[in-house]
Order: C-alpha cells, then structure tokens, then sequence
C-alpha cells in the first residue's frame, strides 16, 4: 500500500472522526436546553405545589376557625334548647296550676251563689233591724214612763182633793195614797233602769259596729308602723352582722359590705319566689293560705261591687280579712314545723333548704377563718330569711294602704328624705346614687308628694362625672 493510500485513509478516519464530533457537540448543545428546561419545569412545578399547599394550608385553618365557630354556635344552641325545655316545663307546670286554680275559683264561686241565696239579709239590715228593734222598746218605755208620771200626777191631785175634803179617817186615806205612791215611785224606778240598759245594749251594738269598721292599728300592735320600723331596723343590723366586717385595709370596704348586702337581699327575694311553686304540703302552707287569701279578697272585692247595698261593713271586709289572715302569717310564717305523726318538731323546710343555699352563695365572696365564729355568722342565715319573708311577705300587707318597698336606681340625684347614706359636708346637686342596698319602704312610693316614708333606702353615694 502506498503512502498516499494511507494518507487518504487517515485524512477520510479523521474527517469521520471530525464529522462525529461535531454531530456529538450538536447533540450535546441540544440536550442541554432541554435538560434546563425540564428543571425549570420542575422548579415551576414545585413553586406551584407550594403555592397549593400554602393555600390548602390557609383553607385548613379556615375550616378549622369555621368548625370551632360552628361548634360554639351549637353549644350556645343546645344551651338554648335546653333553657327552652325548661322553660317548656314550667309553662307546663303552670298552665296546670292555672287549670287547678280556675277549678278552685269556679268551686268558690258556685258557694258564694249558694250563700247569696241563704243569705238574704245582709249585715246592714241585721244591724239596722236590731236598731229599730231597740229604738222602739226605748220609745214604748218612755210611753210608760210618761204614762205612769201622768197619772202619778193625777193620783197626787186627787189625794191632795181627798185630802182638802175629807175629815173622817184621815191617816187611813194618807197611808193609802202614800203607799200608792211608793208603789209608783219603783215603777218609775224599774223603767229607768230597763231604759239604761237598753241604752247600754244599743251602745254595745254601735261600738260593735265600729270595731267591724275600723282598720287603724292600735300602738300596741306589733304591726303598727312605729314597730314594724324597729324591726326593720333591727333586720338592716343582723344583715350586717351577716355579711361580717372586713379586716383588710381596703378604700372600697363600705362598698364591699353594701354589695354583699344587697346581694343576700336579692338571694333571699329570688328563694321566696321558687318557694311560691310549692303547694299542698304541711312545708308549703304559707303559700297555701297566701294564694286562697288573695282568692278570698277577691271574690268579696267583687261581691261587693256587684251586689247592692250601703253597708259599711261589706266595705271594709277586704282589708279587715286581710289584715287578719297576714298578721297570722307574719306572726307564725315560717316558723318551726310541729310533725302531725309524732308530733316532733323541727325547722322548716324552706328554711333550713335555703338557708344552706345562701350560706354556700355568699361564703364564695368572704372566708371566715374562726370556725365559732363561722357558725354563728352562718346560723344568721336562718333568721334573716325568716325576717326578711315575714315582714316583705306578710306585714306588708297587714298595713292599710298597702306597704311598698324600692330599690333606688343608680345615678338617681339625692333625696336626704329618701335615702340615708354618708355625705356630710358635700353639695348634694354634686353626688348621686352609686349602690342601693337596701330598699326604701313606705307608702305611695311613686307620688311625687303624698308619699310617706317608713325607713328610708340605704345607699353608697358617688360623685356625678
């Protein structure tokens, strides 16, 4: 082989060679944009993800703020639905006590018809009878009585003729006339007595009368407003005793204690309306008499202004019966049960209940360390429910007018005949009412002048802002 063939061969193997490299480096700048490409792609790709996954993440907590949302919304419901169901309840379970009272008034009104038919004469006419009746034994007496000095006198002139004519026998003639006249003279004297004491009968009948009429309390009543005042009073003392004095320096302890007292007031005005639920029991029999006596009043009230008559008696029944029936229960209401099995006694049970209630209430707002002194304070709570109940309740209502009581709302400017409270030596126009804790009691409470005051509202007083 000669060298040129070899020299063409090499020349050929390298330009195959040349050729094939240049068809590698072709390649090789071509895959290289596509391999940025693809990575580019994937970058987007993941950006992308990401981007989803913040949003998806986003929409977690979204759902999760909807789902604490709407699970609050279903607690607030299910709350609701139970208040509801209780609400339902006591609806249900006064529309049965309404029923059971429609019955017992319809029962009452069928006897009231029937006494309006036995019942003819009304105490008017008995009264007005029994006042005739006398009036005309007094006047037939004093028929008698003017009929016997009339011939008294007749008999005295003709013994005084007798006595200027005749001369025979005449000791005989006097002794006669004289006895005669003796006889009279006890006559007389026999009528005047039956006349004093038809006096005295007919005297006994009108101040019989007047006592039926008469609703003023004498002064030593327990009931008449000078000492219903006192207690009153003395309840204002124990209720402070109850929430106990506080040791800590504090500039707000006036306020403290006040809270705390107008907090037993409400407890214990709150425990006496649930009592009121209570019917048909022996621990129930306040309520009881309390409910059947507003019926009583009631029907008389109506009975009264639906029948004709000018009786003074008919008048004044409701507030006589009332007076009656609430100086029984503030005398005796709530006290001590006699057991009718063995008759064993024991505290009431409204009481000795609530009185448990009140104590535990309370005792989350002060700790007394002393455990005697804890007892004592705690025994209180019976006493004050029974006070607060009887004299709020009951004697109220022995009073005529009607006793009121009321909270003074706060900001109310100060009034020193209705309140009490400290404020010396600061212009009242320049404070005003913080914290009422104790209600103003008194008479026709919302006039503007005839009001009157029993004791004043006891009030924490503040500056106007």
């Amino acid at each position: 082989m000669s060298s040129n063939d070899n020299h063409d061969k090499m020349e050929m193997k390298y330009k195959s060679l040349t050729q094939s490299r240049k068809e590698l480096d072709e390649q090789k700048n071509l895959s290289e944009p596509n391999e940025l490409t693809e990575e580019f792609k994937k970058n987007d790709n993941i950006k992308r993800l990401e981007n989803k996954n913040c949003s998806l993440d986003e929409n977690i907590l979204q759902l999760k703020n909807l789902y604490k949302m709407l699970e609050r919304n279903y607690d607030n419901l299910n709350k609701k639905c139970i208040d509801l169901m209780n609400d339902k309840l006591q609806v249900e379970g006064l529309t049965v006590a309404k029923q059971f009272y429609e019955q017992i008034i319809k029962d009452l009104k069928q006897k009231l018809q029937k006494f309006e038919t036995y019942a003819q004469i009304t105490n008017d006419q008995i009264i007005l009878n029994l006042r005739n009746n006398l009036q005309d034994q007094l006047n037939e007496k004093e028929r008698v009585i003017r009929e016997l000095k009339q011939k008294l006198n007749e008999e005295t002139s003709k013994y005084q003729s007798a006595l200027e004519t005749k001369t025979h026998d005449p000791p005989n003639d006097i002794a006669t006339l004289q006895d005669q006249l003796n006889e009279k003279e006890k006559d007389i004297r026999d009528l005047v007595e039956i006349n004093r004491e038809l006096k005295e009968e007919a005297s006994k009948y009108q101040s019989a009368l007047g006592a039926a009429t008469n609703v003023r309390l004498g002064n030593d009543d327990q009931n008449h407003s000078v000492q219903l005042k006192q207690d009153i009073l003395d309840l204002q003392r124990t209720l402070e005793h109850y929430v106990t004095n506080l040791k800590e320096q504090n500039s707000n302890k006036r306020l403290i204690k006040a809270i705390l007292q107008r907090e037993v007031l409400e407890q214990i005005f709150n425990f006496s309306i649930k009592y009121g639920f209570y019917k048909d029991e022996n621990y129930s029999l306040e309520t009881d008499i309390d409910s059947k006596a507003q019926e009583l009043l009631l029907l008389i009230k109506n009975f009264s202004e639906t029948r004709v008559g000018t009786d003074e008696v008919s008048n004044v029944a409701t507030i006589k019966i009332r007076q009656q029936i609430y100086r029984i229960l503030g005398n005796r209401g709530f006290s001590d049960i006699i057991s009718p099995q063995d008759k064993s006694i024991s505290s009431h049970n409204f009481i000795h209940i609530f009185s448990h209630v009140l104590n535990e209430k309370i005792n989350k707002y002060r700790q007394i360390n002393d455990i005697e002194k804890k007892k004592e304070v705690e025994k209180l709570a019976q006493q004050l429910i029974r006070d607060v109940c009887r004299i709020f309740w009951f004697r109220f209502l022995v009073q005529e007018p009607e006793l009121q009581n009321k909270f003074i709302e706060s900001n109310t400017l100060i009034n020193p005949d209705l309140m009490d409270g400290n404020w010396e030596d600061v212009q009242l126009e320049k404070i005003c009412v913080g914290l009422c804790y104790f209600p103003l009691v008194g008479r026709d409470l919302n006039s503007n002048s005839n009001y009157k005051v029993i004791t004043p509202a006891k009030i924490i007083a503040r500056s106007i802002d």
